[in-house]
């Protein structure tokens, strides 16, 4: 699971939806919060108190309006309990419209080839500049850091002073 494909994903399926208020997005972003602790397991338990506390809902009926609306528009699996002993679960259903850089073929909704595309690739390919040639991000961070102290201070003046004495 791609975590940023998935809230890429995500916001444009919120974009396109009209019934979806801040209290949906917000109480989703603590589900999915709880769901990213859970190591993306589905299902898994949730805790009413603790997604109205993450999401900033203070009323019971809010709440659980929210969370039957997201499971009746497709957003999440919610499987309630009516045992306090037990606590109800909820399965996050995965927006990741791609496929994750090792291939995984099978869960790929939006590409045909199930491959990356030209995008996915130079997303993986900027993401990190020191990737395979840290000597040379070094060096960078080196020359410019020198080119910082010799232009910083056009005016020569002496920044290492004792301000204990008086002036």
């Amino acid at each position: 699971m791609n975590y940023i494909r998935h809230q890429t994903g995500l916001f444009e399926r919120f974009a396109e939806d009209e019934r979806v208020s801040p209290f949906h997005i917000s109480l989703y972003f603590a589900l999915f919060q709880s769901w990213n602790r859970n190591r993306f397991r589905n299902p898994f338990p949730v805790s009413r108190e603790e997604l109205m506390f993450l999401s900033h809902i203070g009323s019971v009926n809010t709440y659980t309006r929210c969370i039957k609306e997201l499971h009746q528009w497709g957003y999440i699996k919610y499987f309630p309990s009516f045992n306090p002993n037990t606590g109800s679960k909820v399965t996050c259903i995965n927006f990741d419209k791609g496929s994750d850089k090792a291939g995984s073929k099978g869960n790929c909704k939006g590409n045909s080839k199930g491959g990356d595309n030209a995008a996915d690739k130079s997303f993986y390919k900027n993401t990190n500049i020191t990737n395979g040639n840290k000597q040379a991000y070094n060096q960078y961070l080196k020359n410019g850091r020198e080119k910082e102290k010799r232009n910083n201070n056009p005016l020569h003046v002496e920044t290492d002073k004792d301000y204990s004495e008086p002036l």
